[in-house]
């Protein structure tokens, strides 16, 4: 894997991407950096390509020039999954999680990258199976603690409102204990005081 010399800093950088599918120019020559502890808006208009970049950072999209570095190496190329295990977390516009599941379980799902546990394994719940599950639904609980969520822990995601559905899917992003959140559109659907609370927690995250 490619490797540049950037500032420590510098949790994400992005150079000169571009993308396109056909004859239709999506991105053109973007290039920025993310830096330690940084929160970094991306704005633009309906069309503009803020989800074909992001999709691009995240792994959903190859671009075709261009390059992205996540803390030093390169990853343009990288499967999404390997990018999650390196701490790349993502959240959508639309609503993408498990609609028949509990919050919890859905919170729990994004823990799943850094789970060593084998399905079969699972099945004969050995020793240490149990132990990681312990640990797993811990962080799980702190997340939900966190968000201020307690009330609804057991509830099922698709009888719940929007607002909540939202921050169930920023719930299991950060279950992923994250180096990097990507967020595309966080508060779009949401009331005023969803709005707040959403702006409050991604101000506390650390």
């Amino acid at each position: 894997m490619d490797s540049v010399s950037k500032s420590n800093d510098v949790a994400l950088a992005v150079e000169n991407i571009s993308l396109s599918f056909g004859g239709i120019q999506v991105l053109s020559d973007i290039s920025f950096e993310l830096r330690e502890g940084e929160i970094l808006s991306i704005i633009g208009p309906n069309g503009a390509g803020k989800t074909s970049l992001l999709n691009c950072l995240s792994g959903f999209y190859s671009p075709n020039q261009g390059k992205v570095f996540f803390k030093g190496k390169n990853i343009t190329r990288l499967p999404i999954h390997k990018r999650a295990a390196l701490g790349v977390a993502r959240t959508f516009q639309g609503m993408q999680v498990y609609p028949g599941m509990t919050v919890l379980d859905n919170i729990l799902a994004g823990r799943h990258v850094l789970m060593k546990t084998n399905f079969l394994q699972a099945f004969f719940h050995w020793p240490w199976v149990h132990k990681e599950e312990i640990i797993n639904r811990l962080e799980v609980e702190k997340i939900i603690d966190f968000l201020e969520i307690e009330g609804i822990r057991d509830s099922i995601v698709g009888e719940l409102g929007y607002g909540l559905r939202k921050l169930v899917d920023l719930g299991r992003a950060l279950a992923l204990s994250p180096r990097i959140l990507i967020m595309d559109e966080p508060m779009a659907g949401m009331n005023m005081e969803e709005k707040e609370d959403m702006a409050r927690f991604i101000l506390d995250i650390e």
